[in-house]
């Protein structure tokens, strides 16, 4: 970060003619192939929206690979506000966690939320998830979106009875945790988070939003290490980031991917597994939708070689989640039910190759190392407004989330038909 508010409001009146004039010069030579109704990447695939009467207003959900059960985020009061702009008014509807068993029975359970503070006020973003080894327990790290601060709540799983039982709240009185997105954890003590923006609406109301929409490069990475939880350790790992949203740190911990949903990028980090920093160099993924969670197919075995090569680093695994369209999304944070957003998930890989879908994930770019393959692009009639998706390729299951759809996109296919 290293910008003072003083020079982050220079900047943004200095780009923002500049973006602007380039936006009208440009925009009408820019076109993209026209997103179908409904396209899946598996030949054998069926997709279906399930909870529909029980799921809404979901940003985040993980699957946790070893169990089979995926944990959803819901907060209902999501209506009442948008990231964008802030409360209209102050929802008064709590978040909630949900616990489906994808795996096995199917079941859908709200989980219970223990030892949590007194007038805890909850309204959750990105989720991440952690598990030491097979039979360790699951630590689940959540960013909470608070009125006067922001913060990431750290609970430990209880599967058999839904629980999720509150460990501590990590937070810094808005400094390095100023405007957090997105979490992906390395420890049961420790994460990278995403921070989208330097001028919080709380503060700077009127900048905040120009600096949102114009996608300024103001974003940044923290890392966190809370082992001594009443003093969290706060260190900025990465920064000039327009719109960071979505993290993700592979399973070997080599790389650090993050997403820059303004620009339609995805920046891949080399990781210091030792120190947590990251390299000050970065490849990036240029995508044809706006990137906002990152996640990876743990059912992948870390010693494929078709998974990760020789060095660490990820050859298939990731997926992206996002919508192309930033302006019907806004209209289905304005009303939900009013329009559809469409949405798009997508495989990123290394080097380059085909992709079948009519609406391609990634932009085709020579200097790039990485391309994506697109798995599954709706143009909102089916599932609107995806905003995390996650893969669990040896159940065949692509479980989907969208923040002002109604219920998950559940898409399963025979995972015998998988081609590496």
């Amino acid at each position: 970060m290293g910008l003072s508010p003083a020079q982050a409001i220079a900047i943004i009146v200095v780009l923002s003619f500049l973006l602007l004039f380039l936006h009208k010069i440009l925009s009408p030579w820019v076109e993209l192939p026209r997103l179908p109704e409904q396209w899946l990447a598996f030949r054998s695939g069926l997709a279906w929206t399930i909870f529909k009467d029980r799921v809404g207003f979901s940003e985040d959900m993980v699957l946790d690979h070893e169990s089979g059960f995926a944990i959803i985020s819901s907060d209902p009061g999501r209506v009442c506000w948008n990231a964008l702009w802030g409360r209209s008014h102050n929802p008064h509807q709590q978040g909630r966690l949900l616990l489906y068993h994808y795996g096995g029975s199917g079941s859908l359970r709200e989980m219970e939320l223990v030892n949590f503070p007194d007038n805890f006020d909850f309204h959750p973003l990105g989720m991440g998830l952690y598990r030491e080894m097979e039979d360790s327990h699951p630590r689940l790290f959540v960013v909470n979106q608070g009125d006067d601060n922001s913060s990431v709540e750290i609970m430990d799983i209880d599967y058999e009875d839904a629980r999720a039982v509150h460990v501590c709240t990590v937070e810094d009185n808005n400094h390095t945790i100023r405007s957090p997105v997105s979490v992906s954890p390395v420890s049961y003590s420790s994460f990278y988070v995403t921070n989208d923006q330097c001028l919080i609406r709380r503060r700077h109301p009127v900048l905040s939003f120009t600096e949102r929409v114009l996608g300024l490069p103001l974003g940044w990475v923290t890392f966190v290490d809370f082992s001594i939880q009443a003093r969290p350790i706060c260190t900025i790992v990465a920064g000039g980031i327009p719109f960071a949203s979505g993290i993700l740190v592979t399973p070997t911990g080599k790389e650090v991917l993050v997403a820059s949903n303004s620009t339609d990028t995805v920046r891949i980090y080399e990781r210091n597994p030792d120190t947590n920093t990251l390299s000050s160099n970065y490849s990036s993924v240029y995508m044809t939708f706006h990137p906002e969670t990152l996640s990876f197919d743990k059912s992948l075995d870390i010693d494929d070689p078709t998974v990760f090569n020789s060095n660490g680093y990820f050859l298939r695994g990731v997926v992206a989640t996002g919508s192309p369209d930033a302006g019907r999304l806004f209209c289905m944070a304005t009303n939900p039910h009013g329009c559809a957003a469409p949405s798009v998930v997508a495989e990123i890989r290394r080097g380059h190759g085909p992709d079948l879908s009519p609406f391609p994930g990634s932009l085709f770019n020579l200097l790039s190392k990485y391309y994506a393959r697109t798995l599954y692009a709706d143009d909102g009639t089916n599932y609107p407004s995806s905003t995390s998706g996650d893969m669990d390729s040896k159940r065949g299951r692509l479980i989907v989330s969208g923040v002002y759809a109604d219920g998950l996109l559940d898409i399963t296919w025979d995972p015998r038909e998988n081609r590496h």
